[in-house]
């Protein structure tokens, strides 16, 4: 049976942001849309379920939010989209907090899935006042993603996603160890599979690097990588992620085409994901990705 799922914050819909601007309070019409998303991948059919992580208002600002040493102020544009995140700053040393756990689904609804910044790209968008070090920012960072990724564990996921969109835009040269050391962390703290996401830019050697940490898979943009990128991580011996359905255009792709991609590539296990947050679009189309998503996830 082909594998697929979905990663990342999934869109509201025009009803709950209607919501969000006429209330000032509106965390429990986020959560109850949440779980009518969960629930609507159940019908579906799909095997895994993804928190659509809709109380998220970017993919750093709960951690920040709940986390010792870091404020949260100032808006960046996320990458090339036309969306902003409000800036993680780093003012004195960063523990994760208690408070977090409000942010996941699994105490409201049975999901498998949730994705969280990988500690590099967490480090590439704040910014830092306090550390001046880069090793030891990455490595108090890695610690408190490892926190929360045994939370996540505790609370039930058994799929985390690593999102990774900074190695194609941030140098990592020279601070290949203390990533390592840091998705080590990671990994030990949680009981389930790990899978590290590329996806807005290709760079071969973040390719490469990834596929020799302890991520249990790669995922690829495969609207940026190739497929030769994606035979390359199963080569390595990981699984892969090939990110064929597109999270930032409305044009749904077709069955075929998808699964003859997925055919080309040999792997331990190969998935079928979106390439990138299916926030980008509106919900409806979101949902028709998801309906082919769950097809995929029924072919033998």
């Amino acid at each position: 049976m082909q594998k697929a799922y979905f990663f990342g914050i999934f869109p509201r819909s025009e009803r709950l942001i209607d919501v969000t601007r006429e209330k000032q309070d509106y965390y429990e019409d986020l959560l109850e849309e949440s779980v009518k998303i969960a629930e609507y991948q159940r019908e579906k059919g799909m095997k895994i379920i993804s928190d659509p992580q809709m109380t998220w208002e970017d993919m750093l600002r709960p951690i920040a939010a709940n986390s010792e040493g870091i404020e949260v102020n100032g808006l960046n544009r996320y990458f090339e989209t036309n969306t902003f995140y409000k800036v993680p700053l780093i003012k004195g040393k960063v523990k994760l907090k208690d408070g977090v756990e409000g942010y996941f689904l699994s105490s409201r609804s049975k999901v498998d899935l949730i994705s969280i910044p990988d500690p590099f790209t967490f480090y590439c968008m704040s910014r830092d006042s306090y550390y001046m070090n880069k090793e030891g920012l990455l490595k108090d960072l890695g610690q408190l993603l490892s926190d929360l990724a045994y939370r996540a564990s505790r609370s039930g996921y058994s799929y985390l996603i690593l999102k990774a969109p900074s190695y194609g835009s941030c140098s990592f040269s020279g601070l290949e160890e203390p990533i390592k050391e840091a998705i080590r962390g990671i990994k030990e703290s949680f009981k389930g599979e790990v899978i590290a996401h590329l996806y807005f830019f290709r760079n071969r050697s973040a390719l490469d690097f990834l596929s020799n940490t302890e991520v249990d898979g790669v995922g690829l943009d495969m609207f940026v990588y190739s497929i030769d990128d994606a035979r390359f991580v199963g080569e390595k011996g990981k699984k892969v992620s090939m990110g064929l359905i597109d999270g930032a255009n409305t044009k749904m792709e077709k069955k075929e085409e998808v699964l003859s991609a997925v055919d080309k590539v040999k792997a331990p296990e190969v998935y079928v994901s979106n390439n990138v947050d299916l926030e980008f679009l509106p919900q409806k189309f979101a949902l028709k990705k998801v309906d082919l998503l769950a097809e995929i996830g029924k072919v033998v």
